[in-house]
Order: structure tokens, then C-alpha cells, then sequence
């Protein structure tokens, strides 16, 4: 296992601000986030945390995390992986699909336990 934090692994070192969406999924990573970085109120943020259990919760979180991403902003797509304990409908393809069809798209992807990866997305350039 590596020794690095999620906040490594999230490229956090140089964010400012950050939003997590959904954080009731899973508590546990959001424990692991630097608590003086979250703005809940902020109108955009520097890094946007979506957790998503399924694709029902894709879906209806999605459209409130772009929407509070800057021009430069960061969206990390947490998701339950496909040996996780839970069953799941999501995995990085089928978000990045989904992404896709709302202007964003992935360009990394990490594994944050033995249960949870996410995926990094930014805005396409058109």
C-alpha cells in the first residue's frame, strides 16, 4: 500500500477550496479530507468530492458538482469498486460515459481503499 494521503493522491496540495457532494456514502474518506478546505457555500471551488453509490446517485449529484466547478476546477467521482462488499451499477467507464455526455471527462483515476477508487474528471475543451 502506498503511504500516500488522499489529499496526495487528490492533488491537494495547491487547492484552496473544496466541496463535498454525497459525503453520507462514505464517511470514512471524507474524514481523510483537509476539513479547512471545504466550503460548503463557496458559488465554485477548486476541487469538487462527488461520491456515488450507484447510478441513480451519478446522476442526481452530478449536475449540482459541475455546476459549482470553476474553469479550472477538478472533479473527483468517488465510486464503489466492483469487489467492493456493496453491489454497484457504476464503474469508471459507465461515469466517464456519463460524464462525457454533460461536458467533462476523466483523465485519472485512483484508488482511495480496498472498497472505493475514484475518478478525475475536468471540463472538455471545445
Amino acid at each position: 500500500m502506498s503511504d500516500k494521503t488522499i489529499a496526495d493522491k487528490m492533488f491537494l496540495k495547491n487547492a484552496k477550496s473544496m466541496l463535498v457532494i454525497n459525503g453520507k456514502a462514505n464517511p470514512n474518506l471524507v474524514a481523510q479530507l483537509p476539513a479547512e478546505l471545504i466550503k460548503e457555500d463557496a458559488p465554485t471551488v477548486d476541487v469538487v468530492v462527488l461520491l456515488a453509490l450507484n447510478q441513480n446517485e451519478l446522476e442526481q449529484f452530478l449536475p449540482l458538482a459541475l455546476a459549482r466547478m470553476g474553469d479550472k476546477s477538478s472533479l473527483w467521482i468517488g465510486y464503489l469498486k466492483q469487489s467492493a462488499s456493496k453491489a454497484t451499477d457504476i464503474h469508471r467507464d459507465t461515469i466517464n460515459a456519463y460524464a462525457q455526455q454533460h461536458g467533462a471527462t476523466a483523465v485519472a483515476m485512483i484508488s482511495v481503499d480496498l472498497d472505493w477508487s475514484a475518478l478525475r474528471l475536468k471540463r472538455m475543451t471545445v
